[in-house]
């Protein structure tokens, strides 16, 4: 075996290692696409919270707060500080100085690499079958450097793999995805401030349903017909006998609080109603016929008739 093509191969591996220590410079992968993207579904979810912000507190009855509303503003509160918290990242990972990367001629130590292998392979055949004594000795010498020159430069090419990885890795994410990460909790702390106010309208939805009367019955007076007194006579008074019951979707049972009001025929005199009771007036000389009296409570009304006889 030629001790020169040992040599060369050695050197080769010594032009390899000397590659480990040659540096350029690198640039950060800026990921504008990725932070353009974060920073309109940021603006997007302000512009929708602050929306059903003021649907919820339109909601609400006036004096009256809701038992979401400071957690809804502690979470757009913090997710507002932490938005500043990655700007303030942003112009920290432009400012970072560029992390210098490894340059090297990698297919270059593969050929070296290969041809080590072959020559290998070659010299282990001639030690096999050279049936001279020292040439035996030779073969198997030069054999053992090759084989050393080749866990050589397989350490380099590793050794150069790893810190290229590594390099590029620091020179794609320099912050160590921290920005990336931090994004995510922008956007997660918007979603749930999103959710609550959402949580906090359908509330106010259903403490006003609580209170919205849907239906009005059971209205009633002592006496569906009243006699006209006569001229001189005392008025006649034909009270509520039972009051309307007023009750919301759900059924719940409200509090009487509408008015009372009457309508009759045309020109009529003489017959009355206190709106706040429905007591009925009819007085001497009235006109007679067919009276209608409305209870109303917020947008929900019965009637019933009374008729005034001569």
């Amino acid at each position: 075996m030629n001790k020169k093509r040992v040599t060369r191969t050695i050197a080769a591996v010594g032009f390899a290692g000397s590659l480990f220590g040659l540096m350029t410079t690198g640039a950060f992968a800026q990921e504008t696409s990725a932070t353009s993207s974060f920073q309109a579904r940021y603006a997007h979810n302000v512009q929708v919270e602050n929306t059903l912000l003021a649907k919820a507190q339109a909601a609400m009855p006036g004096g009256t707060t809701s038992t979401y509303a400071a957690s809804v503003q502690s979470i757009n509160a913090q997710s507002a500080a932490l938005y500043s918290a990655y700007q303030t990242l942003l112009a920290t990972r432009t400012a970072i100085p560029k992390a210098p990367t490894i340059k090297t001629n990698r297919e270059h130590m593969l050929q070296e690499r290969n041809h080590l292998e072959l020559v290998i392979k070659q010299d282990k055949n001639h030690y096999n079958y050279d049936q001279h004594h020292h040439a035996r000795i030779a073969a198997r010498v030069t054999a053992n450097d090759l084989h050393l020159a080749l866990l050589q430069l397989n350490s380099v090419n590793y050794q150069l793999e790893h810190r290229d990885t590594a390099s590029s890795t620091w020179n794609v994410h320099p912050l160590d995805n921290g920005v990336t990460a931090l994004e995510q909790s922008i956007l997660d702390l918007q979603m749930s401030a999103m959710h609550y106010t959402n949580v906090w309208i359908g509330q106010e939805h259903a403490a006003a349903s609580s209170t919205v009367p849907a239906s009005v019955y059971g209205l009633a007076y002592q006496s569906s017909t009243v006699t006209l007194p006569a001229v001189g006579a005392p008025t006649v008074v034909d009270a509520v006998a039972a009051q309307p019951v007023v009750k919301t979707q759900t059924g719940a049972v409200l509090q009487n609080q509408g008015v009372y009001s009457l309508s009759g025929p045309t020109g009529a005199t003489g017959v009355s109603i206190v709106s706040a009771n429905g007591t009925l007036l009819v007085a001497p000389g009235a006109t007679a016929g067919l009276y209608t009296v409305t209870y109303t409570q917020q947008g929900v009304s019965e009637t019933v008739q009374v008729n005034v006889a001569p």
